[in-house]
Parts: C-alpha cells; sequence; structure tokens
C-alpha cells in the first residue's frame, strides 16, 4: 500500500468516525468537542419552526461534516460533503473493506450508526444516522 493510500485510508476513517460520534450529541457539545475545526453555526426560522445547523470543516480530509438536529436540540443526522467528488472511491472502497453493507437498507453498518450515500441533483454525499 502506498503512502498516499494509507493516508487516504486515515482520512476516510477519521470523518466516517466523526460522522458516526457527532450522533445524539448537543448542539453545544459539538460546538466544544469541534472546537478546533473551522464551523458554521446557524439557525434557520420560518413560520415559528427553528431549525439548528453546524457544518464543521475538516481541511486534512478535504471534507465538510454536516450536523442536523432534532427538537431536542440532538445530532439526529450528520452529512458528510467532500471537496472534490475524485475522493468518493476512497471511501466507498474504505467502507466496504471495513464495514458490512446492508444491500436491503442499502446502507453500512457500523458499530454505533449506519451510513449510505445519496445522490442530489449536483452533488454525491454520505448520511449518517442511528
Amino acid at each position: 500500500m502506498t503512502t498516499q493510500q494509507t493516508s487516504s485510508n486515515a482520512y476516510c476513517a477519521i470523518l466516517i468516525n466523526c460522522s458516526s460520534l457527532v450522533l445524539r450529541l448537543s448542539h453545544d457539545e459539538i460546538k466544544e468537542s469541534y472546537s478546533d475545526n473551522p464551523m458554521y453555526v446557524a439557525e434557520y426560522i420560518e413560520n415559528g419552526m427553528k431549525e439548528n445547523l453546524i457544518e464543521l470543516a475538516f481541511d486534512d480530509q478535504k471534507a465538510t461534516l454536516s450536523c442536523a438536529f432534532d427538537g431536542n436540540n440532538t445530532c439526529n443526522a450528520s452529512y458528510i460533503f467532500l471537496d472534490n467528488l475524485d475522493e468518493l472511491n476512497n471511501y466507498i472502497s474504505y467502507l466496504n473493506k471495513t464495514y458490512a453493507y446492508d444491500y436491503i437498507q442499502n446502507r453500512w453498518t457500523l458499530p454505533n450508526s449506519f451510513i449510505s450515500i445519496k445522490k442530489a441533483k449536483d452533488d454525491i454525499y454520505f448520511v449518517s444516522i442511528y
């Protein structure tokens, strides 16, 4: 395995682990735990409904981790957006080598969560849920 493959696998492992670790954490716990990362914190209000969002930049991994919150302000889903989709195959390969894939649910099974891949109009991203 080349040095570049090793570092790519390490980056995949770090980001996928973080996508699982933020689940079930509160808004404040995520802000405190990831205070060393560049962070975008937003509150969206429409028709009396409030929604919080935290986006964490992972510069070494060239990706952003977005956290969505439920009504109790607990992270109930996280999203990995890669800066460069050329890295997508590295993440899929890492997931395939490391975790079992559930073909019925279309997701990988991690110890405390699940991660799947989604396609939007202009992007492909990963979603972690518990």
